[in-house]
């Protein structure tokens, strides 16, 4: 029997928190699926299956059935009560779901990218996040009762946490969504996607320093439980600034010495697991691969970690979720840690422990009567236009072109589910309401789903061009000499240099440093090698068919077996987008691929090629 303090979960307590998270699992995945198969954020299905088996809708029938004699046991309660052994129980299980989420969000901060993308990214981050959260500061700070502070984020001690943290919600971006439309518009290695990717590296780096600060300074209190935070009757917000008025007063006898002490602990942790910490699991990483079992061995370990840190945060009074994150930032910027690993841990805490947190938002508000149209409005207004105009500015600055620049700045204004994460952690401490909470979700997916459309109409192309277009005989390589990354890149480099009156070791070296900041193999059996070159008159593409293949470091772990090196002039970054989107293109269907495989000539391949054009042509023909 498990003891959970005084008391302990019967059978049937068991039963039911079993029962519970199947049930949450199970219909998240469901509809984060249907999500998926609309081309929508899978984070939307997990969403509306909270809401579908929270009081919005499930509760409500619940209710409605005991009222009307159907029942005689509220099932809503049965399932996920809100107060006991089992809501204690469910509650944890949350909180390991959350923490690993933002191990996994961690994980996808490269900090050699940023550092390699330098100047640019720092423009494009900070310009992106100091617009954003100048209007969410400034409206938080003089009107914290009108836009939706919770019972912590009232009064003198909560106001400064209220603002700080509603500047960040608004000025957060996501980076796996904004990764995942990159993905979806074949741009994703792009210098554009590329710089996009830093720059929300950088900016997810900055956002949760900062929310770790805002969890700092709220006053000494026990987190509220969701049965405080969820109930908007007048006896529980009286109940709830009793005690955020008797912490205050504890605080301000003890000094301000705790939060100063908490944060600068914080940042020595910070500091030390970004630098001895990110080193130590540098150097462990290849023992752990060498002598453990894969995958098992390095998800024990990587999760080890990430928990440990976890609970060092959480002793802190910061939140188990910062600790995590910095654990993933420590490990993920290995370069041990291949991509192939990162896609199997991605999967196991991606599938299991995110459907169940984004779920359980909808479990403890009732989304119809929290909905607030004009706080709805005013947060979806202040987050896009703030995070749009703030990221053109640092594009515009990083000398970017107008259409990258717009581009990239609707891509920067996706939020999806870090600001839901953000938001949720700031409700369960009592730091915002449930209209905020909503008003936060609804802008969250919102910039998500509006993201992709808007870039793709802002990059589409005048001329609706074929890869084939590109290339000529002497461009194609089908019996390759090289064996290794650095020796196809030489190999291409010398035939472009043939083509285009370029040297071929600066081609090289250009190549070469662009393939460092980013590995650019692709699904499939891809790799995209490329760079934008002074002195280039006009676009150039190499490619070879590899039989064996090469290693380029791709997300499914095959090697490379057709490899396109595309050279493109510094002033045309939409001619390299453009490339990179029609080689996914051209390579997407396995037929194509196996056939290219079998050829024994240049003449062979471009055939192959020609006749694969025509057949997408005609299959995107209307009939």
């Amino acid at each position: 029997m498990l003891q959970l303090g005084a008391s302990s979960l019967s059978a049937s307590d068991i039963t039911a928190l079993l029962l519970g998270i199947a049930v949450l699992l199970g219909l998240a995945r469901i509809l984060g699926e249907r999500a998926r198969r609309y081309r929508q954020p899978s984070v939307l299905g997990e969403i509306l299956a909270g809401i579908i088996l929270g009081p919005t809708i499930f509760g409500a029938i619940s209710i409605f059935l005991i009222n009307n004699g159907f029942l005689s046991h509220n099932l809503f309660d049965l399932l996920f009560p809100l107060e006991g052994g089992e809501k204690i129980a469910l509650d944890g299980f949350i909180t390991i779901s959350a923490t690993l989420l933002l191990f996994v969000v961690g994980l996808e901060v490269d900090l050699s990218t940023v550092i390699r993308q330098g100047k640019e990214a720092i423009t494009v981050s900070m310009a992106g996040i100091v617009l954003p959260f100048a209007f969410g500061f400034t409206i938080a700070w003089y009107f914290p009762d009108f836009l939706g502070a919770g019972p912590r984020g009232m009064g003198e001690d909560g106001q400064l946490p209220f603002a700080i943290f509603l500047g960040i919600a608004m000025s957060i971006t996501a980076l796996p969504v904004i990764a995942k439309i990159l993905l979806d518009l074949n741009i994703a290695k792009s210098d554009m996607g590329m710089l996009i990717i830093s720059s929300a590296m950088l900016n997810d780096l900055v956002g949760w320093i900062g929310f770790a600060i805002v969890l700092a300074l709220l006053p000494a209190a026990a987190m509220l439980s969701d049965t405080t935070v969820v109930q908007s009757t007048e006896a529980v917000k009286e109940i709830a600034h009793q005690v955020v008025n008797q912490s205050g007063d504890m605080a301000a006898d003890m000094g301000g010495s705790n939060v100063v002490t908490t944060i600068l602990i914080t940042l020595v942790f910070l500091a030390l697991m970004l630098t001895l910490g990110r080193l130590a699991c540098h150097k462990m990483l290849p023992y752990v691969q060498a002598r453990w079992s894969w995958p098992g061995g390095v998800l024990s370990f990587v999760i080890c970690i990430s928990l440990i840190c976890a609970a060092f945060t959480e002793y802190l009074g910061i939140h188990s979720i910062f600790g995590a994150f910095v654990a993933g930032v420590a490990i993920g910027d290995s370069t041990h840690l291949r991509e192939r690993t990162r896609d199997t841990i991605n999967q196991f805490i991606m599938n299991i422990f995110s459907p169940i947190f984004f779920a359980s938002i909808g479990l403890r508000i009732n989304f119809i009567d929290s909905f607030d149209i004009v706080i709805v409005l005013l947060v979806l207004v202040l987050a896009t236009v703030g995070k749009v105009s703030g990221s053109y500015f640092g594009a515009r600055t990083a000398k970017l072109g107008k259409r990258e620049a717009s581009a990239l700045s609707f891509g920067m204004a996706a939020q999806g589910a870090v600001g839901i994460i953000l938001g949720q952690l700031a409700r369960e401490a009592g730091l915002i309401n449930d209209e905020l909470m909503v008003a936060i979700v609804v802008m969250a997916l919102t910039t998500s789903l509006i993201s992709g459309p808007i870039m793709q109409a802002v990059l589409r192309l005048q001329h609706q061009r074929k890869l084939i277009d590109f290339l000529t005989d002497k461009q194609v390589i089908t019996d390759p000499h090289a064996t290794d990354v650095m020796q196809t890149i030489g190999e291409l480099s010398k035939r472009a240099a043939e083509i285009t009156g370029l040297k071929a070791h600066e081609i090289y070296k250009s190549v070469l440093q662009r393939e460092r900041i980013m590995h650019t193999g692709l699904p499939g059996g891809l790799a995209v090698p490329h760079a934008r070159l002074d002195g280039l008159a006009k676009p150039c593409v190499i490619i070879t068919r590899h039989r064996i293949g090469v290693d380029f470091d791709s997300p499914d772990g095959k090697p490379a077996q057709i490899i396109g090196l595309l050279l493109t002039p510094t002033d045309q970054p939409e001619t390299q987008i453009e490339l990179l989107s029609l080689f996914a293109k051209s390579f997407a269907r396995t037929a194509i691929r196996q056939r290219i495989l079998e050829v024994n000539s240049p003449t062979e391949f471009m055939a192959v090629l020609n006749q694969a054009a025509s057949e997408d042509s005609e299959a995107a023909s209307p009939h």
